[in-house]
């Protein structure tokens, strides 16, 4: 825990103090005799005239008032993630990508701060030509994964810290590089609306008021990472999780995620998480009005069944709070006609680390 020193004023007392801090006297007793040195201790409940200021633990709001340079990470490790996309229809192969990704990793579990950066990434697909939109969607993803922000209780970013530097960051890719990426070309010669879409878009997503947190979570990096076993190793909540449908986009299914705690040791603990859905009738509905507009053109064949299986199992090293692999499987099908797979996995590196 950060500490801070409190210089003791006229009318001040231990209660006034303790009460300033939210703590007991005890507590503040204890945290000032644990950082002062002999002479500075404390040992009744009384301030003694030589002592002018004590030692104060430092409130997490003053913690994340400071820069990114004056953060003490104590958990820190690099990643290698694979993600692997494919789509079919009528159970043909006719879509491929292979993502890599490298990113580090710096916590403060107990001052509640993270920070992470993308640092490498590079993929293949087929067909060849979704690539350069993959160009165009790596140099934002860059600028968007270089995140530093406070955790919730549950683990999972509550708020971005660095989002001024992030619009700078944006700005400056827009004035130099945005235009001149083959992606945009493109999509300016043939559908000029769609790039005033895409800027207005990334504005407002760089933007300093954008309350974009809860999406980082949606990224399979962040959704294995941070969760409620940074802070808990029992009694896991199970959450809701609003799931935009990668075959019948924008609509969005409530999924419950489960936790199970699956083994304990060798100071490892391995969870698994499954999500469960509700599919009410209007909500089918809705699936087979958008399965209808999507894809019955294509596949020729009327909406089946909807099936949806994602779940991930993390194992996280006990003593650091670190994750040291993990892999999500989400797979979302039409039954016989669409399906869409996703395959994540997670490794810490055990020699290149920060």
């Amino acid at each position: 825990m950060g500490f801070k020193t409190y210089e003791i004023k006229k009318g001040d007392t231990l209660v006034t103090i303790a009460k300033e801090f939210g703590l007991t006297i005890n507590e503040l007793l204890d945290f000032h005799n644990s950082h002062a040195i002999l002479t500075q201790q404390i040992f009744s409940t009384h301030i003694p005239f030589h002592i002018k200021e004590l030692f104060t633990p430092a409130k997490k709001e003053e913690i994340k008032k400071k820069s990114f340079e004056q953060i003490d990470f104590q958990q820190k490790a690099r990643y290698r993630c694979e993600q692997i996309n494919t789509s079919k229809f009528n159970n043909n192969l006719v879509y491929y990508l292979n993502q890599r990704f490298q990113y580090v990793l710096k916590l403060n579990v107990e001052e509640e701060i993270g920070f992470v950066k993308l640092e490498d990434y590079s993929k293949e697909s087929s067909p060849k030509t979704l690539e350069e939109v993959f160009d165009f969607i790596e140099e934002t993803e860059k600028i968007k994964n270089n995140v530093f922000f406070s955790l919730n209780k549950l683990g999972k970013i509550q708020k971005i810290l660095n989002k001024k530097e992030m619009q700078k960051d944006w700005k400056k890719f827009k004035a130099t590089k945005f235009f001149e990426m083959p992606f945009i070309q493109s999509l300016q010669k043939n559908n000029p609306k769609a790039v005033d879409e895409l800027l207005m878009m990334a504005d407002n997503q760089f933007s300093e008021n954008a309350s974009n947190e809860e999406e980082y979570w949606r990224n399979f990096f962040y959704f294995s990472c941070f969760d409620q076993y940074l802070y808990s190793q029992d009694n896991f909540e199970t959450v809701d999780f609003d799931f935009v449908s990668t075959i019948l986009p924008p609509l969005i299914l409530p999924l419950k995620i489960r936790y199970d705690k699956v083994e304990e040791k060798n100071g490892i603990l391995t969870v698994r998480k499954i999500a469960e859905v509700s599919i009410s009738d209007s909500l089918k509905k809705e699936m087979k009005d958008k399965y209808n507009e999507i894809h019955k053109s294509i596949v020729k064949y009327e909406f089946t069944e909807y099936k949806i299986i994602f779940r991930s199992t993390i194992e996280i090293d006990i003593h650091s709070g670190l994750i040291l692999s993990g892999k999500v499987v989400l797979k979302e099908e039409v039954s016989d006609n669409v399906e869409n797979e996703c395959i994540y996995t997670i490794k810490k590196l055990e020699n290149f680390t920060p």
